[in-house]
């Protein structure tokens, strides 16, 4: 009903923009009353049921363009339907348990989610019921003392937790949320301060990778959170793979989903060489090896051939982030196209951001950019080549 969605978007404008919020939360997107059995002004509810994330979004996405034209909009969303990322919308995975089953569905369900075209999903860090799980099957990782998040016999949650963070580091939104007394990194115990932290800096680190990638998904439709067959079609190993994952066209992800464990088999696809992160060992593609994973790492492998833009440390996304090092992981001609804009307004739409295309050439051994970086700084000196072992 427009005039229904106008009501809703008023109420939202003059409640909450008004009182300095520039973003919204839209729970319950299903729609919560299922709208089954009963006629909207659009028609059916039984025909229209699958419809109502979209113009539930989309009175939002309406209403801020025409009052906050040059604000840009941002709706987390609890439900979608196809057509709602032009929304402005983030997704996740709803209320889910706070297990180590929970953790392992998560990364199947994020890549059939994102092939559909909606790129941001994520899910509730640690999961989003109250953490009160069965007896670990294994000596934990992780010393629960001083954790309180959790019920205390809940003795792997931090451990679990801990895991689920460093696999949501790599999704394309970072969120922690649930029933819990605390969701501060100090909430979970001394021993895993220190390994959220490491993963948070590394997340805030790659901001450039990944803003670069959400301006290329703007631009061409395609995520960047991706299920294998999609970067390597021709190897029936990984076509229906749901345990490893690309993010953007640099890094292979496969998150530890079992509790207690520190090391995972890891399938390297074939048609490309492969970096370890961690100890920039190289691979060749095309065979399982088994990988080290103690809990302060997540089995992560750079594609040869691949650009990795990383960023200064910085307190917040609101800070201006130059760049720390271009790091090259060589094996192939390749291309990276770096972007940053003011993170607030729709200029981006109007192509006032800054770009530059950077290009390695592998024969020669050389980093060249089309112009300027979007930070003014030289490219030259911050090229670090990757040497492999």
């Amino acid at each position: 009903n427009p005039d229904a969605r106008e009501w809703f978007w008023g109420k939202i404008r003059d409640n909450i923009a008004s009182q300095g919020f520039d973003w919204f939360w839209l729970d319950e997107t299903e729609p919560d009353l299922v709208p089954d059995g009963h006629f909207y002004s659009i028609g059916s509810g039984d025909r229209y049921h699958n419809l109502y994330p979209l113009v539930h979004t989309t009175s939002v996405a309406d209403g801020s363009a025409r009052d906050r034209p040059d604000f840009r909009n941002l709706i987390l969303s609890r439900a979608a339907y196809l057509g709602t990322q032009r929304n402005g919308a983030l997704f996740w995975s709803s209320d889910i348990q706070s297990t180590w089953e929970a953790l392992r569905r998560q990364v199947p369900a994020g890549l059939g989610f994102t092939a559909t075209g909606m790129a941001y999903w994520s899910s509730d860090t640690g999961g989003w019921q109250y953490p009160n799980g069965p007896k670990a099957l294994n000596p934990v990782l992780l010393d629960p003392a001083g954790a309180t998040a959790m019920q205390p016999s809940y003795a792997d949650y931090p451990e679990l937790f801990t895991r689920w963070f460093a696999y949501n580091s790599f999704t394309p939104t970072l969120r922690i949320h649930g029933q819990r007394p605390g969701t501060a990194l100090w909430d979970y115990g001394a021993a895993a301060e220190p390994v959220l932290a490491k993963f948070l800096k590394l997340r805030y680190s790659l901001i450039p990778y990944i803003y670069s990638l959400g301006h290329t998904t703007y631009q061409t439709g395609a995520p960047f959170m991706r299920a294998l067959f999609m970067d390597f079609p021709n190897d029936p190993k990984v076509a229906d793979m749901g345990d490893e994952y690309m993010f953007g066209p640099a890094f292979l992800v496969a998150p530890v989903t079992e509790q207690g464990v520190t090391s995972r088999k890891v399938y390297l696809p074939v048609g490309a060489d492969w970096y370890d992160f961690w100890t920039e060992k190289k691979y060749t593609g095309g065979q399982t090896i088994d990988v080290a994973a103690p809990i302060d790492q997540i089995p992560l492998f750079v594609r040869a051939g691949s650009i990795l833009p990383i960023g200064v440390q910085v307190p917040s996304t609101a800070t201006r982030q130059s760049l720390e090092s271009i790091r090259i992981y060589p094996g192939r001609n390749t291309s990276f196209s770096l972007y940053d804009d003011d993170g607030t307004t729709n200029a981006y739409r109007k192509d006032r951001g800054k770009s530059a295309t950077l290009r390695w050439d592998d024969t020669a051994a050389r980093l060249t950019a089309s112009t300027a970086l979007p930070t003014g700084q030289g490219a030259a000196k911050l090229v670090r080549v990757v040497k492999g072992r």
